[in-house]
């Protein structure tokens, strides 16, 4: 082998060798400045995984916003808690409005999309009122009655449409590098399911 050749091998090879360290560089370069998701995105995150549980109607997340005592309550009346929550979610939505960031601490506006309680129970006292000045319901047994209002009950959930509730503010401090929610999303959730 003459020496051209070995020379021109071990340039080859000096060539290869510095563009795979400039594409290490360069991939290491940026990852430290910032190839992951933003701040903004972060907070989007953080404010919305727990809302997209609900949208997905996640068993887990769902049997979560029922108390015991209303589980219990729910079931009295003959009506299954998960088939009584999901009917109560659907049409569930949510949207995020504008960030404000300053330094470790954010907000940003959340508006929730849901049915209430209010319009719900109004319609179930309408619907018991009509039953009873109509003597429907005057001849059924405490088992049919219970039958019944468990079927009106579901009826009239489904039926509800949902409600725009206005904007809340939900507030976030930064750890590292990630954004934690501090406002009670489960509490707001909670006072528009309730009207």
């Amino acid at each position: 082998m003459n020496s051209e050749a070995l020379d021109f091998k071990s340039i080859s090879i000096r060539v290869v060798c510095i563009i795979a360290i400039a594409i290490a560089t360069g991939c290491l370069l940026l990852a430290l400045t910032g190839c992951g998701p933003s701040n903004e995105e972060r907070i989007e995150q953080a404010v919305s995984q727990p809302l997209e549980s609900i949208k997905a109607k996640d068993e887990a997340t769902l049997t979560s916003l029922l108390s015991d005592d209303a589980k219990q309550q729910i079931s009295d009346i003959g009506i299954d808690p998960m088939s009584y929550i999901s009917a109560y979610l659907d049409g569930f939505d949510y949207v995020l409005g504008p960030i404000d960031i300053n330094k470790d601490t954010a907000t940003i506006d959340l508006t929730i999309t849901c049915k209430t309680t209010d319009s719900i129970f109004a319609a179930l006292e309408q619907k018991a009122t009509e039953d009873f000045e109509s003597g429907a319901s005057s001849n059924n047994t405490e088992e049919q009655t219970k039958s019944e209002v468990a079927e009106n009950t579901l009826d009239l959930i489904n039926a509800a449409a949902p409600v725009q509730h206005d904007p809340i503010t939900v507030t976030l401090h930064k750890v590292d590098t990630s954004w934690i929610v501090d406002s009670d999303i489960n509490g707001a959730l909670l006072k528009a399911l309730q009207g």
